[in-house]
């Protein structure tokens, strides 16, 4: 006893076990948290966030094979290169398949990591040690980290996020080289992975300019050099050259409905979160104790204020949905915030009942259903998982368990100022989060299933398996961008993409070529094997060979260029014709189109009867009947017959329809069917 009180130095036994059982439990919770992970994404078998997936994918595949950055063969300036500079690796010695796999376990890992800098910051904010351990958990808890199993930037930057804000708090509470290099390593790094962190330094600079005024300069020389660097570069180059690809987003202003968002986005944010721990958190940001507190409550309502006004810049310029992908680094704040609430021996009583009041009335009258709905949840695993409850229980079902969830946590915020036990309150959110997590695990794979069926061969590389090389993807008008994209993600033999007719880019990060036909039917610049996407094209090439083919792609082979010998605009894969469309033969090598076409029209027996013209030449088509149709051709050059219907159907996949038809069958003159003749 005499020698432990002569030594007060040293760690006692006691405090040994404490560090040594927060040790122990922060890594049950990194560790837990990977393997589930690990498991969810084994369940999410095909990427489906488009064209972002893919973006990251093709970067990291330029350089694993040691090129610089670039999308299919041109270079592609970006700002956010530490996620491709981390996967390429994967792709560098891995199947397309492969890397996909280990790309998905190694976001596991980071996104569980964020786990350590909520428990590191809890600890700072002096906070118990069991509370910094639930802080962690519910950051692993949260529905966002099913990012793990998609291949972007976000499972990168979220644990360096937190890291760099961590750290911010400890150089503005003592400003030393050692904890300001840290900042500096972070928010850099937090940066390079998604340039949207490029709030982290403005934060910083706002902490430190409320918190030491005049001595700012003395105190926070090296950040604010450091800072003063890119600064300038960014002035003297200009943000479109600095932005890359993101260039376009320097257009985006403020409107009328920019507040209007802002404040969705944090009620949304709230209502993630179960309400519960938001008001105790809100009064405690705005009555911090102490320089630690007020640099943390600084730097937290800073960076928050400058990653809500991004989400609704975009969300009030045309995106229209919850971009929760873009806010959701500030939840693990929440109960932070909520744990000096808690140690302050909950204050503001009438702000937090004001707040919760405040929140359940947002609640009722904000229906998530329309939020959730179609599109609207697709930044949103939140959202995703209210849509899933809808589903299962019905929309009028889900808007009510929805409503008790919020009344609840109104509810429990308010006890929580009359003394609730906070394990209580804290587990009750865990328990929330957790729920809400599952159901968006389960709502992510049930996607992510539908598009590996829908979208991607039963051997997702089936065009690398053909042998071929340097494959040129044509796009043509209609053609889905998801489903062409998944080809682009799975094989590495697709090198270049161009677009015929009126077709749309799968993306529009770099220019895209259109194909130029030639007078005589030649393709040009495509090289000699081209991927087809016949869903609302019907081709016929004179001089290619039929490799492979799924779906609506066809793997053609050419003897030099491709060259058409008949196109048909508006009939899709399935013999649907649009409204509008037209037909297109090119001549021989005479220079002359003559012979004879032939196709056949036709409606199902419970359709109505349309009409429909060729040219002059109007047809009648009666259900459940079938009209032949023949046409000749005689011309000089390529021969172009138009079609026009004034009626038409909406069939369930939204098509705007006329008729069917088969597939226009031209025989030249004196002409024999050519074995090498392949269609598309």
């Amino acid at each position: 006893m005499a020698l432990d009180a002569a030594l007060p130095g040293f760690p006692t036994a006691r405090a040994l076990s404490r560090g040594l059982t927060a040790r122990v439990g922060l890594t049950l919770v990194v560790c837990a948290s990977f393997l589930l992970r690990v498991v969810a994404a084994g369940a999410h078998p095909a990427p489906r966030y488009f064209p972002d997936e893919y973006l990251y994918t093709a970067l990291a595949r330029a350089i694993g094979t040691g090129h610089a950055p670039a999308l299919r063969g041109q270079p592609a300036h970006v700002p956010m290169i530490l996620e491709p500079l981390l996967a390429a690796p994967f792709h560098a010695l891995f199947s397309p398949e492969g890397a996909y796999r280990l790309t998905q376990i190694e976001n596991a890992l980071f996104m569980s990591l964020a786990a350590v800098p909520v428990y590191l910051l809890a600890r700072r904010l002096s906070l118990s040690t069991r509370y910094a351990l639930a802080c962690a958990l519910f950051t692993v808890a949260i529905p966002d980290l099913i990012y793990a199993s998609y291949t972007l930037a976000d499972p990168v930057a979220f644990p360096l996020v937190l890291a760099a804000l961590c750290s911010g708090v400890a150089a503005l509470e003592r400003p030393q080289a050692r904890t300001q290099i840290a900042f500096l390593v972070f928010a850099a790094l937090a940066t390079l992975a998604r340039i949207q962190y490029v709030v982290l330094p403005l934060a910083f600079l706002a902490g430190a300019l409320v918190l030491d005024r005049r001595a700012v300069l003395r105190r926070h020389r090296l950040p604010l050099a450091m800072f003063a660097l890119p600064a300038l570069a960014a002035l003297a180059l200009g943000p479109s050259r600095i932005l890359g690809i993101y260039a376009p987003i320097t257009h985006l202003h403020v409107n009328g409905q920019f507040a209007k968002w802002a404040l969705l986005n944090l009620f949304l944010l709230a209502f993630s979160t179960g309400i519960v721990l938001t008001p105790g958190a809100v009064v405690a940001l705005a009555r911090p104790r102490g320089r630690t507190e007020t640099a943390f409550a600084l730097l937290a309502v800073t960076f928050v204020a400058g990653v809500v006004s991004q989400g609704a810049l975009f969300g009030s310029n045309g995106l229209d949905r919850f971009p929760e992908r873009y806010v959701f680094t500030i939840l693990p704040l929440i109960p932070l915030a909520f744990g000096l609430y808690l140690k302050h021996g909950r204050p503001g009583r009438s702000a937090v009942v004001a707040l919760s009041c405040l929140l359940f009335i947002a609640a009722a009258r904000i229906p998530l259903a329309g939020f959730a709905a179609a599109t609207g949840r697709s930044d949103s695993p939140f959202l995703a998982a209210v849509a899933r409850i809808e589903e299962l229980v019905g929309t009028a079902n889900g808007s009510l368990v929805l409503s008790l969830a919020a009344a609840l946590g109104a509810a429990g915020a308010f006890a929580v100022s009359r003394g609730l036990s906070a394990r209580v309150a804290l587990g009750s959110v865990v328990a929330f989060m957790a729920a809400a997590s599952a159901t968006a695990v389960a709502a992510d794979a049930r996607g992510a299933q539908a598009a590996r069926d829908s979208f991607v061969a039963p051997s997702a590389s089936w065009i690398d398996a053909a042998g071929v090389r340097d494959v040129t993807l044509v796009m043509t008008p209609g053609a889905s961008n998801a489903r062409s994209i998944e080809q682009l993600y799975w094989n590495r033999s697709v090198t270049r993409e161009v677009t015929l007719g009126g077709a749309a880019a799968t993306d529009p990060y770099v220019a895209v070529p259109r194909v130029a036909i030639a007078a005589d039917g030649t393709m040009r610049n495509v090289g000699s094997t081209i991927l087809f996407e016949s869903y609302g094209a019907t081709a016929q090439f004179d001089n290619a060979a039929l490799i492979a083919s799924f779906n609506t792609f066809r793997l053609l082979s050419a003897e030099g260029a491709p060259r058409l010998s008949l196109l048909e605009w508006g009939r899709y894969s399935d013999g649907w014709l649009a409204p509008r469309g037209r037909l297109t033969i090119w001549p021989d090598r005479s220079g002359r189109t003559r012979g004879t076409v032939r196709f056949s029209l036709a409606l199902p027996p419970s359709a109505r009867a349309e009409r429909i013209s060729f040219g002059r030449t109007v047809y009648d088509v009666e259900p459940g009947a079938r009209t032949d149709v023949t046409l000749s051709v005689d011309a000089r050059g390529p021969w172009t017959l138009p079609f026009s219907s004034a009626n038409w159907v909406r069939l369930p996949d939204l098509r705007h329809v006329s008729v069917r038809s088969t597939r226009p069958i031209f025989r030249r003159s004196g002409a024999r069917p050519r074995a090498s003749r392949s269609q598309a």
